[in-house]
């Protein structure tokens, strides 16, 4: 925005105010400056030369009133007629953060050697534009997995990451676990492509992740016992309800899975009457069988003593498949009562699903 421009702006009544505050930018210290105009704020970077001819032309021109609010001391200067400067102290001294937007509490911070060994952040460690939502969707997944596993008493626990992929989610979770419950918590992650398990195992070298590796295998094959937490993002299908039987049969204390391409359940519904309604379009089955899958694997996870949580883990525009099921052992279980499957069978019946993968896949 040039001088002229704020001219024109100011005699068409649409510049309000210039708010000019000091951030820390790629290229060094520049002061940014926000124009307000009536229906938009538009946001300019300048250095401290460029701005200082800049409100040299501005102030007693375009605009009769400063005001500059500093540690320690606050100016006021008026140049309508007749200039006049007012000093007055503060009584707090003000703490300038020097950051161009408000600092935001991540778990994971934009400059963590890990990320920027995963591409997510640049080698002088700031955050990729094209890495945006991945980089939401990690610390937002940490929230819940910090919240999940705060009841774990244990030090030094054992996480599985089934369905891995590229490792951004399990470098995460090493990097929380290691922080906060010890440095011999190991973590371990399960790909079904070589080569990335190559990839992934030579990346947590060079981040120094002892306690991280990957292994090639398929949720289905992967055998394990004994283990605390669970993790399943993104399996497809009954690939999620093959996850919560292994974690189920391994006795994890916390199991966390984000489901997608929920096709078993839409398979098998021949719904009558007035569940007939709910699948008379496609997209209304689909959404359908998509809540009554994970309602029952709900279901199921609470008669095994898990207590049960179903939310948006992060925003749609972050991701589509932002669904996540979060389980925390609480009590033994109930599965050998024929009472505790009512709730399931009533649903089962009421949309006539033939079966359920995961109520299968335990014998009931």
């Amino acid at each position: 925005m040039t001088v002229s421009s704020v001219l024109k702006s100011v005699e068409n009544k649409d510049l309000k105010s210039i708010h000019i505050k000091p951030f820390e930018s790629k290229n060094g210290r520049v002061l940014s400056w926000v124009y307000r105009h009536q229906r938009k704020d538009i946001t300019k970077n300048y250095s401290h030369e460029e701005s200082v001819k800049i409100l040299n032309e501005l102030i007693g021109n375009v605009f009769s009133q400063a005001d500059m609010y500093c540690m320690g001391s606050d100016y006021f200067l008026k140049t309508d007629g007749k200039e006049k400067l007012t000093v007055k102290e503060n009584a707090l001294l003000r703490k300038v953060s020097g950051l161009h937007n408000k600092e935001k509490n991540r778990l994971v911070p934009e400059s963590a050697q890990f990320l920027k060994l995963l591409g997510v952040s640049s080698t002088d460690g700031f955050l990729k534009k094209d890495k945006k939502d991945k980089f939401i969707q990690i610390n937002k997944f940490l929230e819940f997995f910090s919240v999940a596993t705060n009841g774990l008493k244990k030090e030094n626990i054992s996480v599985l990451d089934m369905g891995s992929g590229k490792g951004y989610l399990t470098f995460a979770v090493y990097d929380f676990v290691y922080q906060n419950f010890g440095n011999r918590s190991s973590v371990t992650g399960v790909e079904f492509r070589p080569e990335m398990v190559d990839l992934c195992n030579s990346l947590a070298d060079k981040a120094g992740f002892v306690g991280l590796s990957f292994e090639q295998g398929t949720i289905a094959d992967y055998d394990f016992e004994n283990n605390d937490v669970l993790i399943a993002l993104h399996a497809c299908d009954t690939a999620t309800d093959e996850a919560l039987f292994k974690g189920i049969s391994a006795g994890s204390k916390v199991i966390m899975v984000s489901p997608c391409c929920h096709k078993q359940v839409r398979k098998a519904m021949q719904t009558e009457g007035l569940a007939a309604s709910f699948t008379k379009f496609g997209i209304m089955k689909e959404r359908t069988a998509e809540m009554l899958t994970d309602l029952i694997r709900s279901s199921i996870l609470e008669i095994y003593g898990y207590q049960t949580h179903i939310f948006e883990f992060v925003n749609a525009d972050n991701t589509p498949k932002n669904l996540m099921i979060t389980a925390v052992k609480k009590r033994g279980s109930t599965a050998e009562n024929p009472h505790s499957w009512n709730e399931v069978e009533d649903l089962k019946r009421q949309f006539g699903i033939a079966y359920h993968h995961l109520q299968k896949m335990l014998g009931y």
